[in-house]
């Protein structure tokens, strides 16, 4: 048998969830399948994809923003973190201070400390803190409007090329 396409068995297994939820994942659309005489056959990519769906499109749009200003902060790190800084300091007083995004400007904070890598590592992470941390994202006025604009148009590029098949 092709290891591309596995049995509904072997699809539970990867998903750690019982046969007969994959049968009914399949019988409601949730997951494609194919018949191989009566049997479902599940392709690989597929279950992959259900356990690592990936990034949003508008996770990948940020992460890719964040991406262009790689260039600003290795050119001038200190002008970079120190704009960053400047920003959490105006935006704190803005929110309550046990809120949500108080709480997001206060790590960012913390990674600020951390040095350049630390912040590297936050823009260019695709783990769940990283996305979080760069929906609240203290380095507005980084990029200029025009190199902004361009990244914006290459990330809808990118998108348009990459996902035009799904």
């Amino acid at each position: 048998m092709n290891s591309d396409w596995l049995t509904t068995g072997e699809t539970a297994s990867m998903l750690g969830v019982s046969r007969q939820h994959v049968v009914n994942l399949c019988d409601r659309g949730e997951l494609h399948f194919s018949l191989a005489g009566t049997h479902r056959r599940v392709r690989r990519a597929d279950v992959q994809h259900l356990l690592d769906p990936g990034l949003t499109r508008e996770q990948e749009k940020s992460l890719w923003l964040h991406r262009a200003m790689l260039g600003p902060l290795m050119i001038d790190p200190n002008a970079v973190l120190d704009l960053a800084r400047e920003n959490i300091r105006a935006w704190l007083p803005q929110h309550r201070e046990d809120g949500m995004a108080a709480g997001y400007l206060k790590q960012w904070l913390d990674v600020l400390d951390g040095g350049v890598d630390d912040v590297v590592e936050s823009l260019t992470g695709t783990d769940e803190a990283s996305c979080e941390l760069r929906q609240n994202s203290p380095f507005a006025g980084v990029l200029p409007d025009a190199d902004r604009r361009q990244a914006l148009r290459s990330f809808r590029e990118h998108w348009d090329h990459e996902h035009s098949a799904a």
